[in-house]
């Protein structure tokens, strides 16, 4: 009985934790070579951002540093250290964002919610 009751959360466990990773973000993302359809996969960066990424990067040249960044509006220094895992200056684009359902939340100021 105690053997059965252990096995059972033995595969519990194993199967809780072979999981978590497919929820988590994976891969990179190349500053130099992304579109902005891309840039707009990372958390916290919508369309104006990544066309301002793109933009900075066809007038000034590609990136020297991911900090080169924080020169576009819409990059702080803390929006920055939440991605920057996920940013590199060279190599292929192999971001893959995290799956999480989308939390629609539901706004009290607004008549009907």
């Amino acid at each position: 009985m105690v053997k059965d009751r252990m096995a059972f959360w033995c595969i519990v466990f194993l199967l809780f934790a072979t999981c978590i990773p497919l929820h988590a973000a994976q891969g990179v993302i190349n500053v130099n070579t992304a579109i902005k359809e891309e840039f707009m996969m990372l958390p916290g960066i919508g369309g104006k951002t990544a066309a301002a990424i793109v933009s900075y990067r066809q007038l000034n040249g590609p990136f020297k540093a991911i900090d080169d960044l924080t020169r576009i509006k819409g990059i702080s220094t803390k929006r920055l250290d939440k991605i920057r895992t996920c940013l590199v200056l060279k190599g292929r684009n192999t971001y893959i964002p995290a799956t999480f359902p989308n939390r629609a939340r539901a706004n009290p100021s607004k008549p009907g919610n």
